[in-house]
């Protein structure tokens, strides 16, 4: 999950998350979702143009929050039952 700063956090549906995150990837909500994550990553270890954390998200505030959303829904789904 990111941790984004909160003048840039936002409320959104399920819904409205998952169909930003597909659209990165023709579709494929797995594929947006490790996109995104690939795309942190590489700001994370200064490969990206972006010169500090508030810049990145001054840019990706909208794909970040969808990216929770989704995390948040789905991540109940990859848990082991007890």
């Amino acid at each position: 999950m990111f941790r984004i700063p909160s003048f840039h956090q936002m409320e959104m549906t399920f819904e409205q998350a998952a169909g930003m995150i597909s659209a990165r990837a023709n579709g494929n909500l797995l594929q947006g979702m490790e996109d995104m994550n690939d795309l942190w990553m590489r700001h994370a270890t200064g490969n990206s143009p972006y010169a500090d954390d508030e810049e990145f998200f001054d840019n990706w505030y909208y794909e970040c929050n969808a990216y929770n959303v989704v995390w948040e829904n789905m991540a109940p789904l990859f848990v082991e039952a007890a």
